[in-house]
């Protein structure tokens, strides 16, 4: 690997941003003031004497500090275990609209970047999969059917009255 610059430390954090934090639209000048600073903190660390690997965690500290948490991924995962039946190609759009809907769920909490491994994490746990549960059975998921929803399902051909065929009239 050659020596990471601002640009390589800055390209992490976009791809970071675009697979964990879909949502947030973190403006340039942030994204380049925290790669500046990441870049800097790499370079001191390697002045002081730290190898590599030890520069790059404490420049990724700066880095993705704050971001370790997502929302995004949070409510992501409870639909691919919670809701496997919802396919991948629609989980992404129906999350972002959960997220909306959960804004209110996510601000009673402290959500740091040890949040997931916190007690509270558990709680928050459980009022998304209700808050989810409710929002799905109100308004539906193209492709997915609640088994909580009241909507009659359609009668199997199995089940369906069977007609005797009536004579030809002559």
């Amino acid at each position: 690997m050659d020596r990471p610059d601002e640009k390589w430390f800055q390209e992490r954090l976009e791809a970071f941003l675009r697979e964990r934090h879909p949502q947030k639209n973190l403006r340039s000048l942030a994204l380049a003031r925290r790669s500046r600073l990441a870049a800097e903190k790499y370079l001191t660390s390697l002045g002081c004497g730290q190898g590599p690997e030890q520069a790059l965690r404490r420049a990724d500290k700066i880095l993705f500090g704050g971001l370790l948490f997502s929302p995004y991924d949070t409510v992501r995962l409870i639909l691919e275990t919670d809701y496997p039946a919802i396919e991948e190609c629609r989980r992404h759009n129906v999350t972002l609209a959960l997220l909306r809907r959960c804004r209110s769920i996510f601000r009673t909490y402290d959500l740091g970047d040890d949040f997931a491994e916190r007690p509270e994490f558990r709680r928050l746990k459980e009022k998304l999969r209700l808050g989810i549960r409710n929002w799905i059975d109100e308004n539906g998921v193209p492709g997915y059917r609640s088994p909580t929803s009241q909507a009659a399902s359609p009668m199997p051909y199995s089940r369906r009255p069977k007609y005797v065929k009536r004579k030809k009239r002559i």
